[in-house]
């Protein structure tokens, strides 16, 4: 009777192999393992002042008027949709369109690339924070400037997206431009890091992605630029935006 019963159970236990119902036993060691990495917590930013910056899209056809140039702004107006807005408006915009307030005379950077979508945010370094151009609609541009320092930069999307489930997303690339005496060009382009940001992935430490490069900080590396002969060295953003409303950009002074 006995050798009646375990064969039976053999039976059944290769008909469930054989089936694929049979489940494999994770050791309850490994199965915390699994558990902590499929549930870890978001990053957040660090606590303490802060200059806060708004990017806030807006359809192609939005008009608000005038330059935005409040210096105690925290808000700066962009195409929602660069594809739409390329697609319909007079003046398409391409990186890098525009050139800072603050350039020498006679400086260039107008350089539109068709292949590079995209508004130009500029970053200088200045006595305060101030928003000084806060509209991108009119130039393709927008522009602040930050007080002197080291920053932690930190990055997130906010906003509900204007229909739920479509894959929204803003590409940003660090981009740094100065001009070569010695050359026939009056001008180089430098991509410092690239990153995307969409709403599921939460707050981003992007201090490593868009302010540093070959370990310096980057307004370090603007001013070896002109230590090396290089002039007019300026930074900027190429912001690509598909479908983001509100992105969030903060600094915290190291």
């Amino acid at each position: 009777m006995k050798k009646l019963i375990y064969l039976i159970v053999a039976i059944v236990i290769l008909g469930l192999i054989a089936s694929g119902c049979f489940l494999s036993v994770v050791p309850p060691t490994e199965k915390d393992e699994i558990t902590s990495l499929t549930k870890a917590k978001p990053l957040k930013p660090p606590s303490g002042a802060h200059y806060n910056l708004n990017i806030i899209g807006k359809k192609w056809d939005w008009n608000g008027g005038g330059s935005y140039s409040n210096p105690d702004r925290h808000t700066m107006f962009v195409p929602e949709d660069i594809e739409e807005y390329n697609l319909n408006a007079v003046t398409p915009c391409y990186t890098p369109m525009g050139t800072p307030s603050d350039a020498p005379p006679g400086a260039n950077y107008s350089d539109p690339r068709p292949d590079e979508p995209g508004i130009t945010i500029w970053m200088t370094k200045g006595d305060e924070y101030a928003v000084l151009d806060g509209n991108a609609f009119d130039d393709c541009k927008c522009e602040f400037e930050l007080d002197p320092g080291t920053y932690e930069v930190w990055i997130v999307v906010k906003a509900k997206p204007p229909k739920p489930g479509e894959n929204y997303y803003t590409d940003i690339t660090g981009w740094v431009r100065f001009i070569d005496p010695d050359n026939n060009l009056d001008y180089l382009a430098c991509d410092l890091g690239d990153l995307r940001v969409k709403k599921n992935m939460g707050w981003q430490d992007v201090t490593d992605d868009l302010f540093f490069f070959e370990g310096m900080y980057l307004f370090d590396y603007l001013e070896y630029l002109e230590e090396e002969g290089y002039t007019d060295a300026a930074y900027f953003w190429q912001y690509d935006n598909h479908g983001n409303k509100l992105v969030k950009v903060r600094f915290y002074e190291k």
